[in-house]
């Protein structure tokens, strides 16, 4: 519901409480001071004043002429309340009309499912214009457990309408409290694709304060604030970069190109790439990296591997190298090959 709105209806209805009590009290004390046989009781008093701002035309159940200045009083809640209750009445249609009753109960909806949530991660905007469409259809196609921020609720429900009723929060991802509705304490990462470099700092800036563990990506269009997101612990991808890379590649190299986007977007393809960091318990810790049974997993091949607290990549290792738990192989094979050594080592 739209805060104006609300705070519009939380008025009249505290304006509508003030003149009930007004009335009531007044001819409860009215009866009271005329000395009545038997006075006023509260609940006649009650029931005249909502007869009397209702208008709904039924007689007087207590006799008005017998005390005086209580037809006045009357006439006083009759225009008083009036004018009350029909702002009331319009503002409450308004709301109904408008479809605000079925948002709060979407939003409801969205809560639920959210709270149900952990481990999950949170998605700083979805505009087409920004990379954070794309992140969000990847994290649809692929099963991840996600809730979207977005301050566009027509956005997230056309979404919602093409890829499936997913949780999301409508609001300001850079403001605390929607982040945490989000669920980022219990969430484990955070991607800020917000179109404004200030804003996806905001939003890591936040994140850190709300839940020093997480880990965070954040977009990035310009290059002086590369360093003050990382600077923050948040990991960079700036999509213009890659996107000119990624161009200049298909000229230089477009077999290259194609045939690393067949293997990644192509269903059919059972050849992958992936990652995988060997356990402390596997049997590949101390060994080189020759001594891996490649008859077991059909096409393996080592690509790279990347060591814990080492900045340097070592492409295509020797196969004298000796392999130590922590450490991060980058392999390629077919996809069920790939299981099968994540179960033994990953």
């Amino acid at each position: 519901m739209p805060n104006d709105l609300r705070k519009k209806i939380y008025q009249t209805g505290i304006f509508m409480l003030a003149v009930t009590i007004i009335g009531t009290t007044g001819y409860y004390l009215l009866g009271q001071l005329s000395q009545q046989d038997p006075p006023w009781r509260l609940g006649d008093s009650f029931y005249m004043t909502i007869i009397t701002i209702t208008t709904v035309g039924f007689g007087e159940i207590m006799d008005l002429s017998l005390v005086p200045g209580a037809r006045l009083f009357t006439v006083f809640i009759l225009f008083s309340g009036l004018g009350v209750a029909a702002y009331f009445v319009s503002t409450l249609t308004a709301f109904l009309v408008e479809g605000e009753l079925t948002n709060v109960f979407w939003r409801k909806k969205m809560e639920t499912q959210i709270n149900k949530l952990g481990g999950h991660i949170v998605l700083c905007g979805a505009k087409r214009v920004g990379a954070g469409y794309y992140i969000f259809k990847e994290l649809c196609l692929t099963g991840v457990s996600f809730v979207l921020i977005d301050s566009d609720v027509s956005l997230i429900k056309n979404l919602q309408n093409q890829f499936g009723n997913f949780p999301a929060v409508v609001g300001d991802a850079t403001h605390a409290d929607y982040l945490q509705k989000a669920g980022v304490k219990k969430a484990r990462s955070v991607v800020s694709a917000l179109n404004d470099d200030k804003d996806n700092l905001c939003v890591v800036v936040t994140c850190k304060q709300l839940n020093p563990e997480i880990k965070l990506f954040s977009s990035c269009s310009d290059s002086e604030f590369v360093s003050k997101l990382e600077l923050l612990g948040a990991e960079v991808v700036m999509p213009n970069s890659i996107g000119g890379l990624r161009i200049a590649s298909q000229i230089v190299r477009p077999r290259v190109v194609r045939y690393l986007d067949l293997m990644i977007r192509d269903k059919n393809c059972v050849v992958r790439i992936e990652d995988i960091t060997l356990s402390k318990k596997s049997s590949l810790v101390g060994k080189q990296a020759g001594d891996i049974n490649f008859s077991d997993f059909t096409q393996l091949l080592i690509l790279a591997l990347i060591r814990p607290n080492n900045p340097l990549t070592v492409y295509n290792p020797k196969r004298s190298m000796i392999m130590e738990a922590g450490d991060t192989l980058v392999l390629q094979a077919d996809v069920k090959s790939l299981e099968r050594f994540r179960q033994y080592h990953g």
